[in-house]
């Protein structure tokens, strides 16, 4: 592998045309970033090149040389989204030109706020044309990200000035912080090609995490799974690339056609891969006209490029200048996180006209011009940890794993606790037993499963509970979520669970006292007559019994059915169970007669009796006997 461009830091340069990019790149690292033959021909940059050095410091640089030709100015988008900071180039003879001011303002969207103005050529030109040069570069950058640039003067053909820029490049990324190790390598992908003895090999500049040889990853959205074969930074193999410098990853089992500029290597399931997008959107002010509602425009996020359709959500339209939050639909997935930046481009005729800073990369479609959704996505921009986590629960109805909420904050599983536990102690989350929820959606929860069970009880007042089964019916709540969510309720003495029922804490079943003398009378009749009851129905007529009585009766163990038709009082069939139990002790076996006569009682009663019994397994029928169970 060649690629040449692994270092702690990535440099890019920005430019006009013919401004002298690739030179100053090619005199600082003896390293000629245009590697295209037609590149050579032409004496133009037409792609990505890359080259390196080390800092008189020990910093290690590796630069992107981007084209300056506004005919190629995707390939540039492509190279822009890794930098830490940029090289911005104009040719003293010259002065800022269009892409100088359009490579400037891409800059500005993406906030890349450390780097150097280059005054090239300076071998052409005299101190008072280069002072009014300083000037008017110096009003270029005004109210701009680079606005507090260092200017320097140099010459890639007589050497003059380029030790200052060295120095002065170094005590720029002194002030730069390193890529932070968050735990979920990203690797856009801005070449993919074959490599004799290799294999296939892709490179870009690795952010988010670390990636180590041997290692599966995912090449993201289309999600297939490969494997590094070899890993290289700095133009020298190594075991583990670290983020924050340019990455030469040589892959197994893929041809190099099947990864593409605008993949993204991932680590399996750590990355999400959306059509839908939630941002905050600045037109630039030089804009040819206002952005439209359902406008389409190219979109050029990372080293991807992808054609969105731009939702407005406060108006129709957004006048250059201005900045409102949208909502982006893709044409294809597009491998996102919130705070990542885009730039939007007109198609035809090609021109930068706005860019932004992503929110939700997973959001919901929306309802246009509603209050709440602008507050919360208001909130969610530059939201820590803590906060992004309350919002992005505020979504999910049944709440959040900890596997799910650690993917979205892209820590590790066992630093979730650690962020929500605080919020916890507030009342402004719940802990599940396996997940979170937020509190509204604990409050909806709780209530949804307390205001069925009231519903139920007021219906139902003879009843002990509702089945559990049915419980989880009415309120529609998941299997999984549906059990931790009782398990806590009951934990708090909010509802109780008997015997596959549940109940709210409070209820009683209440009988009135016409309703307790009734069911007095037929327990009565049933223990005056306890293994020959009178029929079932007969008794409900005679004492008023209704279904819902009865029912209560065999909830609350007063009475035993054992069939449709018969019923027996619970201290007849205790005692016909202590009897028959005896018997088979002692004989080992029982037929239907003997029962009969053992109980005084006939076949009549006696039959379903047992095989209730059998039912229940307190006997087992062999033949026509039974048999007690062990």
């Amino acid at each position: 592998m060649t690629e040449s461009g692994s270092a702690s830091f990535v440099v890019g340069t920005a430019g006009h045309i013919d401004h002298g990019k690739s030179a100053l790149v090619k005199a600082l690292t003896q390293i000629d970033p245009d590697r295209l033959e037609e590149e050579k021909r032409r004496g133009m940059t037409i792609d990505l090149g890359f080259a390196y050095m080390t800092l008189p410091s020990g910093r290690r640089v590796g630069f992107i040389d981007v084209p300056g030709h506004q005919r190629f100015l995707k390939n540039m988008l492509a190279g822009v989204h890794g930098m830490d900071a940029v090289l911005l180039v104009i040719a003293a003879d010259e002065g800022p030109r269009p892409q100088t001011r359009e490579h400037l303002a891409i800059i500005d969207l993406l906030g890349i706020a450390h780097g150097l103005v280059v005054l090239t050529k300076a071998d052409l030109v005299d101190e008072p044309w280069l002072a009014l040069v300083r000037e008017e570069v110096a009003a270029l950058l005004a109210g701009t990200s680079l606005e507090r640039a260092p200017i320097v003067a140099a010459s890639s053909v007589t050497g003059q000035g380029l030790a200052d820029l060295q120095a002065a490049l170094d005590g720029e990324l002194a002030s730069t912080a390193a890529r932070p190790d968050v735990g979920r390598p990203r690797l856009p992908v801005d070449r993919s090609f074959a490599m004799s003895g290799f294999g296939t090999v892709v490179t870009g500049t690795l952010v988010g995490g670390a990636l180590r040889q041997g290692t599966e990853v995912s090449v993201l959205p289309a999600g297939r799974r490969v494997r590094i074969r070899g890993l290289q930074q700095h133009n020298q193999p190594v075991e583990e690339a670290r983020p924050g410098s340019r990455t030469a990853v040589n892959l197994s089992g893929l041809d190099h056609s099947e990864v593409r500029r605008g993949d993204v290597l991932a680590l399996p399931g750590t990355l999400p891969a959306s059509r839908r997008l939630d941002a905050r959107l600045h037109l630039l002010p030089g804009a040819a006209q206002p952005l439209r509602h359902r406008q389409k425009l190219l979109m050029y996020h990372e080293t991807a490029e992808v054609m969105v359709e731009i939702s407005l959500l406060e108006g129709d339209e957004l006048a250059p200048g201005d900045s409102g939050w949208v909502q982006l639909f893709a044409a294809e997935p597009v491998v996102a996180l919130d705070g990542d930046r885009f730039i939007l481009r007109v198609p035809s005729p090609a021109a930068t006209v706005a860019g932004g800073v992503i929110v939700d990369h997973a959001p919901r479609r929306h309802r246009r011009r509603d209050p709440a959704l602008i507050s919360n996505l208001a909130a969610r921009e530059g939201a820590d940890r803590a906060t992004a986590a309350v919002l992005e629960l505020g979504k999910h109805p049944w709440g959040l794993r900890d596997s799910e909420l650690a993917r979205f904050l892209g820590v590790p599983s066992g630093q979730v606790v650690e962020v929500l536990a605080p919020l916890a102690e507030g009342g402004v989350v719940r802990r599940l037993p396996s997940g979170w929820l937020g509190r509204d959606q604990w409050d909806g929860l709780q209530s949804r499963v307390t205001s069925s069970l009231e519903a139920y009880h007021r219906a139902q007042p003879l009843r002990r509970g509702m089945p559990k089964e049915e419980l989880r019916s009415r309120t529609s709540i998941p299997a999984d979520v549906f059990a931790e969510v009782l398990g806590l309720l009951a934990d708090e003495g909010r509802i109780v669970e008997r015997g596959g029922e549940v109940a709210v804490a409070a209820h009683k079943q209440l009988l009135s006292t016409e309703q307790e003398t009734g069911l007095g009378a037929f327990i009565a009749e049933l223990e005056s007559q306890p293994f020959n009851p009178p029929p079932l129905a007969e008794l409900m007529r005679k004492h008023a019994l209704t279904p819902a009585l009865l029912q209560y009766l065999v909830t609350d163990g007063r009475i035993v059915r054992v069939n449709d038709d018969t019923v027996f009082a619970r201290s007849a069939y205790d005692e016909a169970v202590r009897v028959l139990r005896a018997h088979l002790a002692e004989h080992r076996t029982l037929t239907v007669a003997a029962a009969r006569d053992l109980l005084g009682s006939s076949r009549r009663y006696v039959l379903p009796l047992l095989e209730w019994l059998d039912a229940h397994k307190v006997t087992r029928r062999v033949g026509d006997d039974r048999i007690l169970r062990s």
